[in-house]
């Protein structure tokens, strides 16, 4: 498989906090021209700019999620396009009669916790959407209220998925959002040139993050701008990338963290830092 082929993790470029950047250089750097159809950008955000994620490197526990504004990782999938993909779902066939789950498609993201990299699709989605089996916790009980408290809309998770070419042809950052009203960065910038692409005739980062009525929003493309992709839900991201009907949450955290480490090769963007308690 083609993604044998990239660097470990630690050999990739990267730059706290724009992860945007990080993504593209990955593509940029690493992915061969005829294979761009079967990568996709994912941007993931909502209307209120607040996302939690789990099993990611700036947490302060393990059982409680980081908040953020936006984050953007990569979905690798081998066998389709993500065009093929929003058609046909990749069904549960995949998986064996014990509930198991497999796929054919993988997630690099540089700034996860999980040691598989890339990871297989369920995996990650179990333990960077999910919060940890109830097991995990002291009191059971605290897991019941966490997940009643990322039910609400504000933490709705919407996915932005733009085919890895349109990305690499369209983006393009000036960086503004990385500085404060006087000017001085956020986060020291990363130390490759601004990204430009050879299509954008201006910045485009910020139409990346905009999920203004994301809700209404699911899997329409914008009038002129087809290039930002489509916006989906969290079930619809699972029925894409993982196949069929979302299972039992409980079941899936459980299941994928029960089996081995043994993906494809073994290593080990945030901009907000809050913290669901």
């Amino acid at each position: 498989m083609e993604f044998l082929q990239l660097p470990p993790r630690e050999a990739l470029l990267y730059a706290s906090c724009y992860c945007e950047e990080n993504i593209y250089k990955i593509i940029e750097c690493h992915v061969n021209p005829a294979s761009l159809k079967h990568y996709t950008v994912i941007f993931l955000s909502n209307s209120s700019k607040c996302i939690p994620v789990f099993s990611q490197k700036i947490q302060r526990s393990p059982n409680h999620p980081i908040v953020w504004d936006y984050h953007v990782i990569l979905a690798y999938h081998p066998n389709h396009t993500l065009e093929e993909l929003l058609r046909h779902p990749e069904s549960h066939e995949e998986g064996d009669s014990e509930g198991q789950f497999f796929t054919k498609s993988y997630i690099y993201d540089l700034d996860t916790t999980i040691q598989t990299f890339p990871c297989p699709f369920p995996r990650y989605f179990a333990q960077t959407f999910l919060p940890p089996p109830s097991s995990a916790y002291e009191d059971p009980l605290d897991r019941i209220l966490l997940e009643i408290a990322l039910s609400k809309d504000i933490y709705g998770r919407y996915f932005r998925l733009v085919p890895a070419g349109d990305y690499l042809g369209h983006f393009r950052s000036g960086r503004d959002h990385m500085k404060d009203e006087g000017g001085a960065w956020k986060a020291e910038p990363p130390q490759w040139d601004v990204i430009m692409g050879t299509k954008a005739d201006k910045d485009s980062f910020e139409d990346y993050i905009d999920f203004e009525g994301c809700e209404s929003r699911t899997e329409a493309l914008e009038a002129g701008k087809g290039y930002l992709g489509v916006i989906v839900g969290q079930k619809r991201l699972w029925e894409i990338f993982g196949g069929g009907p979302l299972p039992d949450v409980e079941l899936l955290g459980i299941v994928t963290r029960a089996v081995p480490e043994d993906g494809i090769a073994e290593e080990g963007k945030p901009t907000g830092t809050s913290a669901i308690n």
